[in-house]
């Protein structure tokens, strides 16, 4: 579930009638004109819009919302769950942004709130339920939809991500991941991630990205390419999860760093240093850069982290979208296919 961008939209978690990318629908781009690299011809390229986790992100949870609702966070420590705060809270039907009157109600019970770790939400297991809420005061959603989950328990097994407590700048890359709905078939639940989005414009305490998310991967994260730390919370979008002019608000961590303070105390951890298992959120705790697999074998874009799989006569491999400022790592060059999509190519 995730709310409108500007107009006024269904909003209430258990709809399901909102949503903004990160699919698995599979586009061919097939680049007819001469190889770039004299004569080695490029058979097609799969472009995949959001492809299975496959254990990348582990710190990334489903929340079962009483059986009324789904949506995704982020172990940071091992007591505390990131989420945007309209998952947590009782909410107005339609939200608009700038707000329109209260949006927010009471915060839902978080007993009843259960977190589920693993693949998929149906064979998943559950590591720990809600013990309370901490999130911003006030009656609006609106560059505050975040929230912490703290946890009846400590989850054991696995290793929380750190929160960035600088903000991100227009041009950064971040990598989406949640268990949003795929517009394919409607399916709720997987953990999907999209990797190599661009980071489109940055307010004071949110910023804009485009076709990344959708229905289900509210309160997910968004994490930094370069360092592995959260630096965003899904909070909204648009009416639909495809296209070009699809675009999707996070919530910044970094503006929201006094809110961490809060939910550590609350988990009864020191302030000073915040958290365990090596997390330090205003520091460097829980920095692992992302491994790449560009160059990487595969048989479909389902396979590659960026959803793009080039097929060429002597093999198959995995690349990611470039321009606009994205350069290929080295060895690749960019290139554009006939319908305008520019991908990394190898020069082999």
């Amino acid at each position: 579930m995730k709310l409108s961008l500007v107009v006024a939209c269904v909003f209430g978690v258990v709809s399901w009638s909102l949503g903004c990318g990160g699919v698995d629908g599979a586009t061919e781009l097939r680049d007819e004109r001469p190889s770039p690299d004299g004569g080695v011809d490029v058979r097609d390229v799969e472009v995949v819009r959001g492809v299975p986790d496959r254990g990348r992100d582990p710190a990334v949870v489903a929340l079962d919302l009483g059986g009324k609702g789904l949506c995704s966070g982020t172990l940071v420590s091992k007591r505390l769950v990131l989420t945007a705060r309209h998952c947590l809270f009782e909410t107005t039907e339609r939200i608009a942004c700038p707000p329109q009157g209260v949006q927010v109600f009471g915060a839902r019970d978080a007993a009843q709130i259960a977190v589920i770790a693993g693949e998929a939400v149906e064979n998943g297991r559950e590591v720990a339920r809600g013990a309370s809420i901490v999130a911003p005061s006030g009656t609006t959603l609106c560059e505050s939809d975040i929230a912490y989950l703290v946890l009846d328990r400590e989850v054991s097994g696995i290793k929380p991500v750190g929160v960035r407590m600088h903000g991100v700048a227009q041009g950064d890359f971040v990598r989406a991941v949640g268990y949003g709905r795929r517009p394919s078939d409607g399916a709720v639940g997987q953990k999907l991630l999209r990797d190599h989005v661009r980071v489109l414009s940055v307010t004071p305490a949110e910023f804009l990205v485009g076709e990344a998310t959708c229905q289900g991967d509210s309160g997910g994260p968004a994490i930094d390419a370069e360092t592995g730390e959260v630096v965003g919370v899904v909070s909204r979008g648009g009416p639909t999860c495809e296209g070009r002019n699809v675009h999707n608000v996070y919530t910044r961590t970094d503006v929201f760093g006094w809110l961490l303070e809060e939910a550590l105390r609350a988990a009864g951890k020191p302030s000073s240093k915040g958290a365990d298992a090596g997390i330090e959120p205003a520091t460097t705790g829980g920095k692992a850069k992302p491994p790449s697999d560009v160059g990487g074998a595969c048989m479909a874009g389902s396979d590659c982290a960026s959803g793009v799989c080039i097929a060429r006569d002597d093999g198959a491999y995995c690349s990611r979208p470039c321009g606009a400022g994205s350069r290929c790592p080295n060895g690749y060059r960019c290139t554009k296919l006939m319908d305008g999509a520019q991908v990394c190519m190898g020069s082999k």
